[in-house]
């Protein structure tokens, strides 16, 4: 048996798959240790990554101990704080029914961006296409109008130094940000702020209403997030609201004074609810926050379509315009 750090980890489609399946194991009665029997015989890629598991469970160790080398850490965290304080096996459907929206989340963004990539490629291969098989025949035809002929491409060449100049500029100063402004900077873009607005806050309310199911409070989960050592954006949050907090703010208080969250998550914690009933609350509002992140994308994509095929158009038009005249000069030199 290979030892735990040569084997590889889930990759986050698999992570998804796994939990899931688990989780509706785990709905249909079967024990942590069946269920993880059944999943290591239905999927042979994972036998060895399970088998180490079932080995650290029959050894003695805690579900998240023996997962520890094969998951993120966000998952381990609430895998570990509902094994100290809360019910591990309804965690486990939980997760999985949260990886599963987390997953339909991830797909509709990149469905978002692969319009423009796929017209840009297209854009790309008809310059390709006119540089390499059109200009040559037309310069052969008449070689006295090369430096006409190039024109085109020397406003494109200098159009894409500028821009790469620019993503160079942009790139650097946005590396320079800490977490919590890069989050205040795409809540403020127009269209893309608002998705971005209910991303967080949909993963927000949904993870803090699974630690608190589990019997947290919420300076207790704001304490634990932070201690992680990773860079990830919610322990750049945590640590952001523990700063506020220690001069003397609030979790409400906070929540206004962000771009990057809903104003209307403020209203579930100004109530003074107790951590199952607030769990309830949030857990209600995180699925309202999903259909709202949905809708958004989807018309955010049918905004996107019609602009970008109007862009593509007109880069066409130019460049059928910068094949043509040309032709036209050539065919009208012939017959001076």
């Amino acid at each position: 048996m290979k030892p735990i750090k040569n084997l590889a980890r889930f990759n986050k489609r698999d992570q998804v798959l796994f939990f899931q399946e688990l989780g509706e194991l785990l709905s249909s009665g079967y024990s942590i240790a069946q269920s993880i029997d059944i999943l290591a015989s239905a999927h042979q890629k994972w036998q060895s990554i399970l088998s180490q598991v079932q080995k650290g469970l029959s050894t003695g160790q805690t579900f998240y101990q023996a997962l520890e080398a094969f998951i993120s850490p966000n998952i381990l965290l609430q895998l570990r704080l509902s094994d100290q304080h809360g019910d591990i096996s309804n965690t486990l459907v939980r997760i999985g029914q949260t990886l599963a929206k987390f997953q339909q989340q991830q797909s509709k963004l990149s469905q978002v961006m692969r319009y423009p990539i796929i017209l840009l490629g297209i854009l790309g291969l008809l310059l390709i296409g006119l540089k390499c098989f059109l200009y040559p025949m037309i310069n052969q035809w008449r070689e006295t109008n090369q430096e006409a002929i190039n024109y085109p491409y020397a406003f494109i060449f200098c159009t894409g130094l500028l821009t790469l100049t620019f993503l160079t500029l942009w790139l650097w100063y946005w590396h320079h940000l800490s977490s919590i402004q890069q989050l205040n900077m795409l809540a403020k873009v127009p269209f893309v702020g608002t998705i971005v607005r209910s991303i967080v806050t949909y993963q927000v309310s949904q993870q803090l209403s699974m630690l608190m199911f589990s019997g947290l409070t919420l300076p207790e989960i704001i304490d634990e997030v932070a201690q992680q050592n990773n860079k990830s954006y919610a322990v750049a949050l945590a640590h952001d609201i523990q700063k506020h907090l220690k001069l003397g703010g609030n979790i409400e208080r906070y929540i206004l004074s962000q771009s990057f969250v809903n104003d209307s998550l403020a209203g579930y914690f100004i109530r003074g609810h107790k951590p199952k009933i607030l769990a309830r609350y949030l857990d209600y509002y995180a699925k309202t926050q999903f259909k709202l992140l949905m809708q958004q994308t989807d018309r955010f994509i049918g905004t996107l379509q019609p602009l970008f095929f109007g862009i593509i158009g007109v880069a066409i038009v130019g460049l059928y315009m910068s094949m043509l005249l040309p032709m036209y000069q050539t065919i009208g030199g012939l017959y001076q």
